[in-house]
C-alpha cells in the first residue's frame, strides 16, 4: 500500500481551522525538543537499468529526532531512523546473468529537517523538507567470512566469524505534512505521513511512511 501525503491535507485543514479558533500560546519558541518515533514503512517496487528491479514489504520501525525552535514557526532539526523490511532483489550481472536474491535489507535515514508550523499556537498542521543520506545494507554476504580466534582462560579458544555483505550509503531527501499538538508545557505529540527519496546506483527507489511521534521541550 502506498502513503499519499495528500491524505493528510483534510486533517491539516480541520486542525488549522481549530487552532485558529484557539487562544492559546504555545512553549516551543527558543526551546530545543527531543523525540521518539514508531514509523509504518509501505511496500515500494522500482524499476532500474539492465531488467534490475527491487520490490520492497512494508516494515515497521523507529527514529529518534532533536530539533531546536527559533520560534514558534520554524524550527531546523536532525533525525534518525531505522527499518528492517524484506526484499525481492532482480540483478543482471556480468558473471552469472539474472540474479535474484529474496532477503532482508537494514535501512538507516540520516537527515536535516526544516520545519515550518502554520499556527502560532498548541495545535497545528505542519510541514518540513529534508536533505540526508541512507545507509542499505542488504545483508547479504559478498564473500567468504573473516575469522578471528582468541583464548579466554574461562571459555577456553574462541572463534568469531564476520562477514561483510553489499551495502551502499546514497544522498537521500525528503517532505512531509502532519499535525502537531503540544498538550503540556513540556509535551507533544505528531502523526505525519513523509516520503524519502534515495539516489542509489542500480535502482533508484522511494519511501513512503507513516509517522507518530511523541515529544519533549526543554
Amino acid at each position: 500500500m502506498t502513503i499519499r501525503l495528500l491524505g493528510v491535507a483534510g486533517i491539516c485543514l480541520a486542525s488549522l481551522a481549530f487552532a485558529a479558533s484557539t487562544q492559546a500560546q504555545t512553549a516551543r519558541g527558543e526551546n530545543w525538543e527531543a523525540t521518539i518515533d514508531i514509523l509504518y514503512s509501505s511496500s515500494e517496487k522500482a524499476n532500474g537499468d539492465h531488467e534490475s528491479s527491487v520490490d520492497v514489504d512494508s516494515a515497521v520501525g523507529l527514529g529518534l529526532g532533536l530539533a531546536y525552535n527559533f520560534n514558534s514557526h520554524l524550527a531546523v532539526g536532525f533525525e534518525f531512523s531505522w527499518v528492517e523490511p524484506d526484499y525481492d532483489l532482480v540483478l543482471d550481472t556480468e558473471d552469472n546473468g539474472i540474479v535474484s536474491i529474496d532477503h532482508d535489507m537494514s535501512v538507516y535515514t540520516s537527515q536535516f529537517n526544516g520545519v515550518w508550523n502554520f499556527i502560532d499556537g498548541p495545535l497545528t498542521p505542519y510541514v518540513q523538507l529534508g536533505l540526508g543520506w541512507t545507509f542499505v545494507d542488504s545483508n547479504v554476504a559478498d564473500g567468504p567470512p573473516s575469522t578471528g580466534c582468541w583464548w579466554d582462560p574461562w571459555w577456553g579458544y574462541i572463534c568469531y566469524s564476520d562477514y561483510d555483505t553489499y551495502d551502499d550509503t546514497s544522498f537521500s531527501w525528503g517532505y512531509g505534512a502532519g499535525v502537531r499538538w503540544e498538550f503540556s508545557r513540556t509535551m507533544f505529540v505528531k502523526g505525519s505521513v513523509n516520503r524519502v527519496e534515495i539516489n542509489g546506483g542500480e535502482v533508484d527507489i522511494t519511501f513512503d511512511s507513516a509517522r507518530f511521534e511523541l515529544g519533549w521541550m526543554f
